[in-house]
């Protein structure tokens, strides 16, 4: 009865590790896409900027 207790701990630690590492990938990559959609739009606006001087 012991072993089967150890290794159900085993597997819902292991499935909390994986759900966790899931989630913060997630959140890192929305972050990601933020920041980059955020770079992409101020290097839009330095090329209007760029091309309005000339």
């Amino acid at each position: 009865m012991k072993k089967y207790l150890v290794i159900a701990l085993l597997v819902i630690l292991g499935l909390a590790v994986a759900y966790l590492t899931f989630v913060i990938a997630a959140i890192k990559i929305i972050i990601g896409s933020i920041l980059l959609g955020i770079a992409a739009i101020a290097l839009l606006a330095v090329w209007i900027m760029w091309k309005i001087d000339d």
